[in-house]
């Protein structure tokens, strides 16, 4: 597509947009200098965003867009919508198309209405897609139960919701003694300063700007008030943006 200049990146429904920050490792990604005024690609298709931003050696929030800054985004197709008869094929077209990773929506019928897969799914499709990033959205009532079986499955990140669990800790500690990446999640409905306790525990923060459990729902705007309370309280901060993001909507995550 046409390209456009950040931070509007334009982007469809069913992806993930992540920025990465340049100094040292962060996440699984890696990250690459971009200057301001620097033209970004049109992104395909979006379902999420996460950006960190960085001026010099001095992390700067969202306001200081005019210095230099470095950005590098990711983006991760949802396969809550594929045939799942095909999961593999759909999954390689989506790496082959672009795709930085995955976005695998597990859901136990409990904590969220509805039933999608579990880490069986996971497990035979990991050793077609050996190198995808693999990172699974815990819409499940017990995270706990799952940590293991999704660190056997090849799981690389796993995002469980903060209102599922009485320990937050606890579960933050167990996922990264299996190995994997911590991403806490929360629901529209939770304040955003609950994740004071725990930010220093995860690797990424993901807000809900729909109701967890369905996809095709409507983009909830006052939603990133709550981004901007991170990026203004933790400058250099993964924050992944799920539900509703599309391209009348990307560049309010932006």
């Amino acid at each position: 597509g046409t390209p456009i200049h950040f931070p509007l990146v334009a982007a469809l429904a069913q992806f993930t947009i992540r920025a990465q920050h340049p100094g040292g490792e962060v996440g699984a990604w890696g990250a690459r200098r971009v200057q301001r005024n620097t033209v970004v690609p049109r992104c395909r298709i979006g379902f999420s965003l996460l950006q960190t931003i960085r001026s010099g050696d001095k992390p700067n929030p969202l306001s200081s867009l005019t210095l230099d800054w470095a950005l590098h985004c990711k983006i991760g197709p949802s396969v809550l919508n594929a045939d799942l008869s095909q999961l593999y094929s759909e999954s390689q077209r989506l790496l082959n198309s672009g795709a930085d990773y995955l976005h695998l929506d597990v859901m136990d019928g409990n904590f969220v209405p509805n039933l999608t897969f579990g880490h069986p799914i996971i497990k035979c499709l990991r050793p077609k897609i050996p190198e995808a990033f693999l990172e699974t959205h815990m819409m499940v009532s017990k995270p706990e139960q799952w940590i293991e079986p999704s660190a056997d499955a090849g799981v690389d990140q796993y995002t469980f919701h903060v209102e599922a669990t009485d320990d937050v800790p606890l579960i933050c500690r167990k996922i990264r003694e299996s190995g994997m990446k911590v991403g806490i999640g929360l629901k529209p409905g939770t304040a955003v300063s609950i994740v004071e306790k725990y930010v220093e525990l995860a690797d990424m923060i993901l807000i809900m700007t729909v109701e967890p459990g369905f996809g095709g729902q409507k983009f909830m705007t006052d939603m990133m008030s709550k981004v901007k309370w991170l990026r203004n309280n933790y400058p250099e901060l993964d924050i992944e943006v799920d539900g509703g993001v599309g391209p009348s909507t990307i560049g309010l995550c932006a």
